[in-house]
């Protein structure tokens, strides 16, 4: 049986050397190894855009690109794949309980306006001009004055979120 996977996937070949069809074949049982990954990542990692998953997502696709192409042995790829999906649970397991380590990794959100006082300072450290914030919270809010604005802030994630003054 072991023979089988061995010629299947061309695992005992290297990468210039492997037919179109182990390239295949890899392709399909890395597809299927990635989403068993990102159930045991959680769903945090693909739907939030923070630093900490960016770098998850980039490390991850290019760690299973290399089982693909053969440009590394393949059991040693899917260790790597499994121990960085492994770091980031425990990681964020950690900044549950330990608040400091979360606000160092995932960084922390920020006040860019309250009400009609604009903190420009805040702007600049975002990188963001007022017109890109008068933007986004016409986009997140449907306002377009900022008195009715009660805050505006830029999340951890680089999302822009509006909270309005109740009526």
């Amino acid at each position: 049986m072991q023979e089988f996977f061995v010629d299947l996937l061309g695992l005992d070949k290297k990468a210039d050397t492997l037919a179109v069809g182990q390239i295949c074949w890899r392709t399909g049982v890395v597809f299927i190894i990635a989403i068993v990954l990102l159930r045991l990542s959680g769903r945090r990692t693909f739907a939030s855009n923070s630093g900490l998953e960016m770098v998850v997502k980039f490390m991850l696709g290019a760690i299973l690109s290399r089982a693909i192409a053969g440009d590394s042995p393949f059991g040693v790829i899917v260790a790597a794949a499994v121990t960085l999906v492994v770091l980031h649970r425990l990681l964020a397991y950690a900044t549950y309980f330990v608040p400091a380590l979360g606000r160092l990794v995932k960084g922390e959100d920020s006040v860019l306006a309250e009400g009609e006082t604009i903190h420009h300072e805040q702007l600049r450290y975002a990188s963001l001009s007022e017109e890109a914030m008068r933007a986004a919270v016409r986009g997140a809010a449907n306002i377009d004055d900022l008195a009715q604005v009660k805050t505006v802030r830029l999340e951890h994630d680089g999302t822009i979120s509006v909270v309005k003054k109740e009526a």
